[in-house]
């Protein structure tokens, strides 16, 4: 396996997205997390979000290279984070939430140690 070369200060310098959707990066497709939940619910019904890194082309989980943290927040307003260790754990988090009104749509950040902060968001209608 080649040796993992160190990310750019980009990476670090903000919170990085998908530039196109239609003609991802393997270092995208690597990083992003994917937002499993409904398109809609009832305010106050408690409904399953699962968030997976490395969904769309597998990413290392190694000491060396892992991601750390995946956390999940509703428009600005902070859910859930879940703090990972590496080889022992996989990028995937499930949690049940409930919103009483539509603050925005559902945003998840996961943290890779090498290649920064990465956000994905999914649409979410709260009636």
């Amino acid at each position: 396996m080649p040796e993992q070369k160190p990310a750019g200060p980009d990476l670090f310098a903000e919170v990085n997205r998908v530039k196109d959707t239609a003609d991802m990066t393997d270092l995208e497709k690597k990083h992003v997390p994917v937002i499993t939940a409904p398109d809609k619910v009832a305010p106050g019904e408690c409904f399953e979000v699962r968030i997976e890194v490395g969904k769309l082309m597998a990413h290392p989980n190694a000491n060396d290279h892992f991601i750390g943290f995946i956390e999940l927040y509703a428009g600005h307003v902070f859910l859930t984070r879940v703090d990972l260790v590496p080889h022992l754990t996989c990028p995937v988090v499930k949690a049940a939430i409930r919103l009483d009104k539509a603050v925005g749509p559902l945003r998840a950040f996961g943290w890779c140690n090498i290649h920064g902060t990465w956000e994905a968001d999914k649409p979410i209608q709260v009636a």
